[in-house]
C-alpha cells in the first residue's frame, strides 16, 4: 500500500513538472514570433513561472526584459522589469541587489504616478527590508503598500502584503498581531485559489508557532503545506516547509526525522541556488550534531554556514553561528575561544542593530500600535454601519407591520376593548420608537468619540512624522559638521607630516656635516680645551640627530608595515646603553641585563630599538636630575602566555605621585626640568601603541622606580 502511494505521488509530481515545463516551452516559442513589446510581456510571464523554482533562468529573463524596455524607452515596463529583477535576486538571497533594483523601480513608478507599479514596488521593498533586519523601514513601506491597495481596490498581491506585515509583527515578537495578519493573508489566498500564497501563508504561520514553541500547531501547518506540494510544484516554498518540519522534529528530539527533512530541504535549496537557505540548514545540522555530542562535525558544518553567511553579508546568520560555536568551545573547556566569539558577537550585534534600533526600532511599537488602532477603528466603523442598517430594517418592518395590525384589529374587534387594546399597542410602539431614538443618539455619540480618537491618532502620526524628519535633519547636519571637522583634521595632519618630513630632511644635512666636522676635529685637534668643546658639540649634534630621526619616524609610524623578526634584546639594550651614556656624558653607570638564554620573541626590530633607546635615555635623564651618587639600572624580561613585559628598574630613584601621574597621562614631564624628555617619551608612546602594548610606572619598596612595558607576542 505504501509503495503504491509513493508511486502515485511521484507520478503526480512528474506530471506537474511536465505541465510546467510545457508551459515554459510554449512561452519560449512565442518569443521568436513576437514584436518587442509582446516579448516584454512574455518575458515577464516567464519570470513569474521560474523565479521560485529556477531563479537563474528567471534572472536571465528579467535582464532581457529590462534591456528591451530600455531600448524602447518604455518607462512602465522598465519599472516592472526592475521590480521583477529585484524579486529574483531576493529569492536568490542577494538582498542588497534586490533592494537596489526595487528602489529604482519605485522611483520610476513615482515619476509616472502609476499606483499599481508603486504599491507593488513598496511591498517588495518592505519584504527585502525584513530580510535585511530593517523592520521599521519594512513596516513603513508595507503599510503604504497596504493602504494604496485598499484605496484603489486592488486584490492582486494583497495576501502577500498582509503576510509581510505579519512577518514584521513576528520579528517584533507581537505574536497575536502576527497571527491576525498572517491568517487574513491566508484567507485572501484561499479565496483567490492562489496555491503559492496559501503555502507561503501556512509556512509563515508555522514559523510563528515555532517561535512560540507551539510545535504541534507548527507541525500541522507545515504538513498542510507539504500536502499541497503533492498537487502543486513550488520548490522554494517546498524547501521552507521541509525546513520547518526539520526544526519541529529537532525540538521534539526525533533526530533521524530532523536530518531527513533538513537534507531534503537542502537539496532543493541547492538546486535553486538559495544561498541563505543553504547556510541556515548547515546551521541547524550543526546544532543537531552538537546536541548529539558530535562537536567536530558540528564545527565543520558551522564553517560551511559561516562561509555562505560572510559571502552574502547575512549578519543575523553569522550571529547564530557564533552562538553555537561558543557553546561548543565552552563544552570542550576552551573558555578563551568561547569568550572571543561572544565578544565578536557583541560587536556584530552592535553594528547590525545599534544604528537601526536607535532610530527605527524605537519607533516600531508606536507604528505597530498606530496600525492596530487604525484597523480597530475601521472595524468599529464597519460594525456601526452594520448596526445602523439593522436598525433601519427594524424600523421599516415596524412601520409596515403597525398599520396592518391596526387594520386587523378594526376589522375583527369593534368594541371598546378593541380601542383600549389599540391604545396600548400605540403606547408600546411609541415606547419602542423612543428606545430606538435613544439607541440612535447613543450610537451617534459613540461615532463622534471614535472620530475624535481617529483625529488624535492622526495628529499623533503627524507629530511623529515631524519629529522623525527633525531628528533625521539633526543627524544629517551633525554628520556634515563631523565630516567637515574630519576633513580639516586630515588636511592638518597631512600638512604636519609633510612639514616634519621636509624639515627633518633639510636639517639632516647640516647635522651630518657637523658630526663629520666634529669627528675630524677630534682626530686632528690636539688642544685639550678645544677637544672638550668639540666632544660636547659632537654629543649635542648626535642628540639632535636622534631627535630628528624620531620626529621623522613619528610621522611615518602610522602607515608603517610591521615586520616580524627575532629580537635579540641583550644586543639591542647594550648598544642603546652605550650610545646613550656617550650622548649624556656619563662614565660610571651600572647596567645589569637579566634575560633567559632560551627566550624567543618576534616583533618589529626597528620599533623595539626605538623604545629601548628612548626609555634608557629618559631614565638616565631622570637619574641625572635627582643628583644621585651612583647610577644603577636593571633590565629584565618576564613573559606570560600571550605577552612579555620589559622591565626597567631605576635604583634609588623616587618619583613623587604628581610626577608619576603626569608621566602616565601625557608621557611627558616639565621641559624646564628634563631636556628632550617630551619627544622621547612621546616616541615611546607612539611605538607602544603601534605594537598594541601597554605602559606602566610604579614604585618599588618606596625607594626605586620601575618602568614596565607590556607587548603582545603576536603582532
Amino acid at each position: 500500500m505504501k509503495v503504491r502511494l509513493l508511486y502515485t505521488i511521484i507520478v503526480t509530481l512528474i506530471n506537474i513538472q511536465l505541465v510546467n515545463a510545457h508551459k515554459t516551452d510554449s512561452l519560449r516559442l512565442q518569443l521568436s514570433n513576437s514584436d518587442e513589446q509582446k516579448k516584454i510581456e512574455i518575458l515577464h510571464l516567464l519570470i513569474f513561472e521560474n523565479w521560485l523554482n529556477q531563479p537563474d533562468s528567471a534572472l536571465k529573463y528579467a535582464e532581457q526584459a529590462l534591456f528591451i524596455s530600455n531600448k524602447l524607452n518604455d518607462q512602465v515596463n522598465i519599472s516592472k522589469s526592475l521590480r521583477l529583477l529585484g524579486g529574483t535576486y531576493n529569492y536568490k538571497g542577494e538582498f542588497e541587489k534586490a533592494l537596489q533594483y526595487n528602489i529604482q523601480a519605485l522611483e520610476i513608478a513615482s515619476q509616472l504616478n502609476d499606483s499599481i507599479l508603486m504599491h507593488n514596488a513598496l511591498n517588495n521593498i518592505g519584504f527585502v527590508n525584513i530580510s535585511l533586519g530593517n523592520y521599521q523601514n519594512a513596516l513603513e513601506y508595507l503599510i503604504r503598500s497596504y493602504e494604496m491597495k485598499k484605496k484603489i481596490g486592488v486584490k492582486y498581491g494583497l495576501e502577500h502584503t498582509l503576510n509581510n506585515i505579519g512577518l514584521v509583527y513576528q520579528k517584533a515578537l507581537m505574536f497575536d498581531s502576527a497571527h491576525h495578519y498572517l491568517r487574513k493573508g491566508l484567507q485572501v489566498a484561499q479565496r483567490n485559489n492562489d496555491y503559492d500564497l496559501i503555502i507561503y501563508s501556512q509556512n509563515n504561520i508555522g514559523n510563528t508557532h515555532l517561535q512560540q514553541f507551539e510545535f504541534e500547531k507548527a507541525e500541522m501547518y507545515f504538513k498542510s503545506s507539504l500536502q499541497h506540494m503533492e498537487n502543486y510544484e513550488n520548490r522554494n516554498w517546498h524547501a521552507v516547509s521541509l525546513y520547518g518540519m526539520g526544526q519541529v522534529m529537532l525540538f521534539k528530539e526525533q533526530y533521524d526525522s530532523a536530518v531527513y527533512y533538513l537534507n531534503r530541504s537542502f537539496e532543493i535549496r541547492k538546486s535553486i541556488k538559495d544561498q541563505k537557505g543553504m547556510g541556515e540548514i548547515y546551521l541547524w545540522l550543526a546544532k543537531l550534531s552538537f546536541m548529539q555530542s558530535e562537536s567536530e562535525k558540528s564545527l565543520a558544518l558551522l564553517k560551511k554556514s559561516d562561509s555562505i553567511a560572510t559571502k552574502i553579508k547575512a549578519k543575523d546568520l553569522v550571529i547564530k553561528i557564533h552562538e553555537i560555536e561558543a557553546m561548543i568551545h565552552q563544552k570542550s573547556g576552551n573558555l578563551e575561544k568561547a569568550n572571543d566569539l561572544l565578544r565578536m558577537n557583541g560587536k556584530l550585534k552592535d553594528s547590525l542593530y545599534v544604528n537601526v534600533l536607535r532610530r527605527n526600532l524605537s519607533l516600531t511599537p508606536l507604528k505597530l500600535t498606530e496600525n492596530e488602532n487604525t484597523m480597530r477603528l475601521q472595524e468599529s466603523e464597519i460594525a456601526l454601519k452594520e448596526q445602523e442598517f439593522q436598525n433601519l430594517v427594524y424600523i421599516s418592518l415596524l412601520v409596515l407591520i403597525t398599520p396592518f395590525s391596526i387594520l386587523l384589529v378594526l376589522i375583527f374587534q369593534r368594541n371598546k376593548k378593541i380601542n383600549n387594546t389599540l391604545k396600548k399597542q400605540n403606547d408600546k410602539v411609541e415606547a419602542q420608537k423612543e428606545e430606538i431614538e435613544s439607541q440612535k443618539e447613543y450610537l451617534e455619540l459613540n461615532l463622534k468619540e471614535l472620530e475624535k480618537a481617529k483625529n488624535v491618532i492622526s495628529q499623533q502620526k503627524d507629530e511623529l512624522e515631524i519629529l522623525n524628519e527633525q531628528l533625521a535633519g539633526t543627524v544629517d547636519q551633525r554628520n556634515i559638521e563631523l565630516q567637515t571637522v574630519n576633513d580639516r583634521l586630515r588636511s592638518t595632519s597631512l600638512e604636519l607630516d609633510n612639514f616634519i618630513y621636509k624639515s627633518s630632511h633639510d636639517i639632516k644635512g647640516p647635522i651630518v656635516r657637523l658630526m663629520g666636522i666634529c669627528n675630524l676635529a677630534l682626530r686632528d685637534v690636539e688642544d685639550a680645551k678645544a677637544l672638550n668643546y668639540f666632544s660636547m658639540l659632537d654629543k649635542a649634534a648626535m642628540r639632535l640627530n636622534v631627535i630628528i630621526e624620531e620626529l621623522k619616524l613619528i610621522g611615518e609610524l602610522h602607515d608603517k608595515t610591521l615586520e616580524n623578526t627575532q629580537i635579540d634584546f641583550r644586543t639591542i639594550v647594550q648598544e642603546a646603553f652605550n650610545e646613550v651614556i656617550y650622548i649624556e656624558n656619563i662614565r660610571k653607570f651600572d647596567l645589569s641585563i637579566d634575560i633567559e638564554n632560551s627566550f624567543l620573541f618576534y616583533s618589529d626590530e626597528s620599533i623595539i630599538k626605538l623604545i629601548v633607546f628612548n626609555i634608557l635615555q629618559n631614565s638616565i635623564q631622570f637619574m641625572k636630575s635627582e643628583n644621585l651618587s651612583d647610577y644603577k639600572m636593571q633590565f629584565s624580561i618576564t613573559h606570560q602566555p600571550q605577552s612579555i613585559s620589559m622591565i626597567f628598574k631605576l635604583f634609588d630613584l623616587k618619583l613623587i605621585d604628581e610626577e608619576s601621574n603626569k608621566l602616565m597621562k601625557g608621557f611627558s614631564k616639565a621641559q624646564n626640568e628634563f631636556e628632550n624628555i617630551s619627544i622621547g617619551l612621546y616616541t615611546v608612546k607612539q611605538c607602544i601603541q603601534k605594537l598594541n602594548g601597554n605602559f606602566n610606572i610604579h614604585p618599588e619598596d618606596h625607594t626605586h622606580t620601575v618602568f614596565e612595558i607590556e607587548l603582545p607576542k603576536v603582532i
